[in-house]
């Protein structure tokens, strides 16, 4: 079986850095290049030199040769360089994964309109367990009605990340909205600080942490007058995402144009 081409965008960073590696390590797969910003300190470098990554490739700072030569493009960047990525991917044909937080709804909208010329799986969790939290929470939310239980959402995180609520926090809302029938963006309530009120029947409340290398913590709690059910999922560490983006990767590079979520992959199998 020929080997599965795949480039990875913002190569030098911390999930880029891990996702080249396992690339490299898997005998079914071929890493064909990386990228990063053009004004990276160690672009046109190679990869061994610079990093624990054993490859002579450069560091490119172009992405168009990279996209081009790849099946599968796993994209863990910025929603700006994210959107060019596929921009180029889809000029290509070249499937993307993308891990990428903190976007916007007018740019998933764009990610959307580029899923009608090329395959794109998109999550705010890489982690098969995660995605299996997602469906735990809507089907609980949607059996403890919101007259019985509030629902709090809680994540960990560790001190580099940038966005808060993380995405996957915000996902986890919105299957729980889901689950109740009801708008996820009138439910939320990310700050309290604001408002002197107590809490409404049926919100969606949010809670933040940051601090020293902690990979992902989420808590779901339905808290009840009498009880309190909390579904929970700890990453030890970031090799979760990672094994989840080349499953995702291995799963889209025999897919046909269209926007995909981890829950295809999740129960494909």
């Amino acid at each position: 079986m020929a080997k599965i081409k795949i480039a990875v965008a913002g190569c030098l960073g911390r999930m880029g850095q891990e996702l080249s590696r396992q690339i490299l390590s898997n005998k079914n797969l071929e890493f064909v290049g990386g990228f990063e910003h053009k004004k990276h300190k160690d672009v046109n470098k190679e990869f061994k030199k610079i990093s624990n990554i054993n490859s002579t490739k450069l560091v490119d700072s172009d992405p168009s040769q990279s996209i081009k030569s790849a099946k599968v493009l796993i994209d863990f960047t910025t929603p700006q360089s994210t959107l060019e990525n596929v921009k180029i991917a889809s000029q290509h044909k070249t499937a993307v994964i993308i891990g990428t937080t903190g976007m916007t709804e007018a740019q998933k909208k764009k990610i959307k309109s580029y899923a009608k010329k090329i395959p794109i799986l998109m999550s705010s969790n890489m982690s098969l367990g995660v995605n299996l939290l997602f469906n735990l929470v809507q089907q609980t939310a949607h059996a403890l009605k919101e007259t019985d239980y509030d629902i709090e959402i809680a994540e960990t995180h560790h001190k580099h990340k940038k966005d808060a609520p993380s995405g996957t926090a915000l996902s986890l809302g919105e299957y729980a909205a889901k689950g109740r029938k009801v708008s996820f963006n009138k439910s939320k309530v990310l700050d309290r600080t604001k408002k002197l009120m107590i809490r409404k029947k049926g919100n969606i409340g949010f809670s933040v942490t940051r601090g020293g290398e902690i990979a992902g913590e989420h808590i779901v709690s339905f808290i009840g007058e009498n009880d309190r059910v909390d579904l929970v999922h700890k990453a030890n560490n970031r090799s979760i995402f990672v094994k989840g983006a080349i499953d995702a990767a291995i799963f889209l590079s025999k897919k046909k144009s269209g926007l995909y979520k981890m829950n295809d992959l999740l129960f494909s199998k």
